[in-house]
Parts: structure tokens; sequence; C-alpha cells
């Protein structure tokens, strides 16, 4: 007795196509089988299955039923039903007729004739092509929606909510204030991502995912995200499906991106900062390093002022570690004939232990941190570095306001595209060199200006330096708020293994 298997399907992105909505090719296809006489017929449908990929769950249970030669008919209503792709369309094709099933199509004749398979393969190849023009469309469209300054899709970025009316981002002001918080911890304080984490859950505030914790991953990207200076960066990367369900994500070049302006929730000096904290707190992390090393990149070596460095020695199941000065342990001074120091290695555990216990007991004495107060004479150049990072500042807001007009002119397309472009990127030249003269000029005052005040260092050391025994990254973040340099020699002589070093130790505070 014959039997016919029915295959339709339709994508989200065809549902509303003309002639292609799974009512019409069920219909069409049971009509068809009623012509052949056939009663006995079972349906295979893929309801939102795109027919590029083969791995279609409907498709999957047809293909092995008809391997198992239990239909004597295939009807579908048109060839790129079974799929976009040509070559998968002659594989779907191929197992029906190894099985000795017929392929039946409603909308063609499908004769098994050279003739036939040639328009066959013709219709799939113009199937796979108007399948890469919908595409190529689709890409030109968002393009030219975000060159007019507007969000493509509602990413739902924290801290915003999306105006479907002008097509860009209103500031969420209750989720801002909890951003500006974040950021300031940040650069303020030098606290990592996992404390930041840690006092958002301890406080109760919500997290982007709501019923759930706020996570490391989350926050970094959070403070890593140019969104909140004011820049959505559009068209930043490209999805390809590589599967049935299955997405790749890949970063287009930066020459593809579009900036579209929206409303910034922190300043770009302060987004700024924080990108290099972020970049010093990598570079000072724990994971970077065999062990814990609480003064990492303070240490200088007494006897010849170089900078120590981390070496390791013992057994590798547990090595010792040890602050060791720089011309031991660096290639430019181990392979010429330049003079290497001489200065004993100090043990990490032993130099990290008596550092932040003497900033604790000075946090209960306040008044012995006097004796390490020195006068920071302020240069006379300091205020024409000032003067002159501030014109930079006026320099880059009258850019950024000629780049914003040029946009609105290519909106309201006063201007064309190749002139549009042509001030843009002269507007960006200018703005890269307007850039690294700020950080020019900020470099310079970092060299000779003051940080703290002996008032505030005196408040910092009692704030951070409590009685609590605090975490690993905590403490190495108390320490950063107030010590700039610790000069150490170690002075005894004994090389016992038991023998307790003697050390010779001077703080420099901010």
């Amino acid at each position: 007795m014959p039997k016919a298997a029915i295959y339709a399907r339709v994508s989200t992105a065809e549902q509303a196509e003309k002639g292609y909505s799974l009512g019409t090719q069920l219909e069409a296809c049971r009509q068809k089988a009623a012509e052949l006489g056939i009663q006995d017929v079972e349906e295979f449908i893929d309801d939102g299955y795109s027919g590029e990929f083969i791995d279609r769950p409907a498709m999957i249970k047809l293909r092995e039923r008809v391997a198992a030669k239990e239909f004597t008919s295939v009807i579908v209503y048109d060839p790129d039903r079974l799929a976009r792709n040509l070559s998968h369309q002659l594989l779907i094709t191929e197992d029906i007729e190894k099985s000795a099933t017929r392929l039946l199509f409603v909308s063609v004749s499908f004769e098994e004739s050279p003739e036939g398979k040639l328009f066959y393969s013709i219709r799939g190849a113009i199937s796979a092509y108007e399948k890469e023009k919908i595409k190529e469309r689709s890409l030109r469209g968002k393009r030219g929606k975000a060159a007019r300054g507007k969000i493509i899709a509602d990413a739902k970025p924290f801290g915003y909510t999306f105006d479907k009316e002008i097509s860009n981002y209103m500031v969420n002001e209750p989720d801002a204030a909890i951003i500006r918080q974040m950021y300031h911890w940040l650069t303020d304080e030098h606290v990592g991502t996992a404390i930041i984490c840690k006092r958002l859950n301890e406080i109760g505030v919500p997290s982007p995912r709501l019923k759930k914790p706020w996570i490391v991953s989350a926050v970094y990207r959070l403070l890593t995200n140019p969104i909140y200076k004011g820049t959505h960066i559009a068209m930043r990367y490209q999805y390809e499906k590589v599967g049935l369900n299955k997405r790749v994500k890949t970063r287009r070049p930066e020459s593809e991106w579009i900036e579209i302006p929206v409303p910034a929730i922190v300043d770009t000096d302060l987004w700024r900062a924080a990108q290099q904290q972020l970049k010093d707190n990598k570079s000072q992390a724990k994971r970077n390093l065999k062990h814990e090393q609480l003064l990492n990149g303070l240490v200088f070596c007494g006897k010849c002022g170089r900078k120590m460095t981390i070496a390791y020695a013992g057994q590798s199941t547990d090595p010792k570690s040890y602050y060791v000065c720089m011309s031991q342990r660096s290639n430019s001074y181990i392979y010429s004939e330049r003079e290497r120091c001489d200065a004993r290695r100090v043990p990490t555990e032993l130099l990290d232990k008596a550092v932040y216990d003497h900033l604790f007991q000075l946090s209960q004495n306040p008044r012995s941190i006097k004796q390490y107060m020195t006068n920071r004479p302020h240069p006379a150049t300091t205020q024409n570095l000032h003067t002159a990072l501030e014109r930079q500042k006026e320099n880059e807001m009258r850019l950024v306001k000629q780049q914003e007009t040029v946009l609105r002119w290519y909106r309201q397309q006063m201007i064309g595209d190749e002139q549009g472009e042509q001030q843009l990127e002269e507007i960006r030249t200018r703005l890269r060199e307007v850039e690294h003269n700020k950080q020019k000029l900020r470099a310079e005052l970092l060299a000779i200006s003051p940080t703290l005040s002996p008032t505030e260092i005196i408040a910092a050391v009692q704030e951070h330096f409590r009685a609590e025994d605090p975490l690993y990254e905590e403490r190495r973040s108390a320490v950063r708020q107030v010590v700039e340099k610790v000069v150490v020699e170690r002075t005894d002589n004994t090389r016992a293994r038991s023998s307790k070093p003697v050390l010779n130790l001077e703080l420099k505070f901010v």
C-alpha cells in the first residue's frame, strides 16, 4: 500500500511570505497526494528553522524514516523547502533516490533525467543566490540606519532604556547612579572587579540579570563598554550560523565599525581612567604570578636603586619566592659587561608581612606617620600644564561638536557619502592628535605633582588598615592606596636556612 511523507518548512523570516506559510504548503501537498491516490500520509514539519542548515529536527527524522524505506513517496511544496543550499538539496535528493522512494514537488515537475536534474540544480542555485541577496540587503539597511545615528537593535545595556521613537537610548537614572559608583570605586579606590562585585552583592544592588547576583565578568564588561562615555559602536561584530541554534560571533575590522552618539553616564576622562586602572590591575593581578606577592611592582633595591622583580627557588611543587634586584635577572645585565648589583634577595613573604604590619601599626598611631613626610614643592610649570590640558579639552569638545554637525548634515542629506566621510576622517585624525597631546600632558603632571597631602595620607592609612583580617586583594589595594615605593636592603650576613633576615626598610608614601 503506498504511503507518502509530506515535508514542510518555514523559517521565522519567511512566515509572512505569500505562498510559503505552513498551511499553504501542507494543503497543496495533501492535494498532490490525493491526486496520486495516496491516502496514508504522514507529515514532517520544521516550524521556524532556516533552510541554510540540514540538521533540522523534522528533516532528521524524515531522512531516518526514508532510509528505513517506510515511504513510497516524499512530497514537498518546492525544492527550496528541502534546503536553501544546493549541495544540501542534492544530498537529500540522493538519499531519497537510494531508498527507491519518489521525490515529488508541487510547484515544479522533477524528472529523473539529465534535463530535469539540471533544472533542479539551477533552481537550487537561484534559491541560494536569493538568500545571499536578502542577507546583503539586510546588512546594507543596518549600515544605513547606523549611519543616520540610530540604534540598530536594542541590546538592553544596563543603565539605559530604549526609546523606539528616536531609535536611541535614554539614561535610566537609578541604574546610572550604580554605574557611576562602580567607576569611582575602580578609579578612586583602585579596587579590582572582584571587590566591586562583592560590594554590589553585599549591599543588595540588583544586577542586570535581576534575580541573580552580580558576577565578575558582568562587572568587567560594564566597566569597559564605551557606551557609558556616550559612544555606542554598531557593526562591531558579525554572527554566522554554523548549525542548528548555533552561531559564531567574530569581530569585524575596525574600519567597518560605526559610532553612534548616545547620552553619556560617565565623562570621557573618568572612562579612560577606568580603562587604565583595569590595565594596571591586570598587570598586578595575582593570577599572573605563581603566588600572591603583596608588593609586586612597588619594591626597589636599597643598594643600587633599581626595581626588584620576583624570582623563585626550591622545589617546583613548593617554590619559594624572593624579591631580587633587576640587574640580577634582566638579560641586558646578564649578557653584557654592565655591572650587576650584589644585593641579597629578600623573601617575599617576609617583606610583605613586615610592610603590612608596619602600616597597620601606623594606623593605630597616626602621629608616627609624620616622620615619613617630606616637603614636596609644587613646580612652577604645573599651572602651565593644567592650562595646556584645559585647552586640549576645549579643542576636543569643539571637534566633537563638529563631528555631530557633519553627522546631522549627512542624516538630512545635505552632504553626500564621499564628502561626509572625508570630513569625518579629518575630524577623527585631529581628535587622535588631541588625545595624544592630552596623554603627554597628564604624564608630565603625574611626574611632578604630589597626590596626597600628609593629612590625606593619615586619613587613608586609618581608613584602609583596620583590625579585620581582609582578603588578599583588599590588602593589596590598601597598600597601593598609600605606598608609592618600598626601598629594601638585606643587611645580615648569615646564610643558614634557619637564619632570620635583617632588613633595612624605607617606605615612600604617595
